[in-house]
């Protein structure tokens, strides 16, 4: 019986229980983005690390899927380490024009 309700469980939320996380390099400038996050795939959940120069709402439009909640932190007192900057969390869904 159980195993039946996971089977069910995997047959509804495919996206669910097949995606991983990505964590692609950071971002440094806007025309990065597609490139550097080639390596996921849609519906992965994502965390990117990305620099004060890319604009952020341009950044959540092209790979965030907006069903679900986006979540962004602010880093810019340590800006100055390697691999650090603002970051943000979602599930991946590109809209790359």
């Amino acid at each position: 019986m159980f195993t039946h309700l996971i089977i069910i469980f995997f047959l509804f939320f495919p996206n669910f229980s097949f995606s991983k996380t990505c964590k692609p390099k950071i971002i440094k400038v806007q025309n990065e983005i597609e490139e550097k996050l080639k390596i996921c795939d849609r519906g992965d959940k994502l965390l990117v690390l990305y620099d004060i120069k890319v604009d952020a709402n341009d950044l959540i439009l092209k790979i965030c899927d907006l069903k679900y909640t986006v979540i962004s932190r602010d880093e810019t007192k340590t800006i100055y380490k390697r691999n650090s900057g603002l970051s943000l969390i979602c599930i991946f869904n590109p809209s790359f024009n």
